[in-house]
């Protein structure tokens, strides 16, 4: 019965972690042709920072609604502060369209999504799963 407890615990506390948001790195390369999408899913009020250096590039920023925010073509440097005027998952669209490594650098913070809140609840119905078969099969 104590690790049907502990299920429900953990299950509880991992819920709540998922709607907290969390500041994540936005590091990496792009290599020629090839294009990143990053969605962070973001509060009102949450930041996101990006900057881009290298070869030729294009760059969409969308928010929740696909809005276009802001679009550049052909750029070599870009740099955005994004501040969400919108609960919901942004998506930054970066396409390498030069015949160089793209350095992309940054952060966003963001939390995990709906789809995400099914993991801890099958711990706690994992946990009162537990708890019943303990009970029901306790020594009397």
């Amino acid at each position: 019965m104590a690790a049907g407890a502990v299920f429900i615990v953990i299950g509880i506390a991992s819920s709540i972690y998922s709607y907290v948001p969390v500041d994540v790195p936005l590091d990496g390369t792009l290599k020629p042709g090839f294009t990143d999408e990053l969605s962070p899913e973001m509060n009102v009020g949450g930041t996101a920072s990006i900057q881009i250096v290298g070869s030729v590039f294009d760059v969409v920023i969308e928010d929740p609604t696909k809005q276009v925010i802001t679009s550049q073509k052909d750029q070599t440097n870009f740099t955005y502060e994004l501040t969400a005027s919108k609960e919901g998952e942004y998506r930054i669209i970066v396409t390498n369209t030069g015949t160089e490594d793209l350095a992309i650098t940054g952060h966003a913070q963001t939390k995990g999504s709906p789809l995400a809140f099914s993991g801890p609840m099958l711990l706690v119905i994992t946990g009162v799963i537990v708890i019943g078969l303990g009970l029901r099969f306790r020594p009397k």
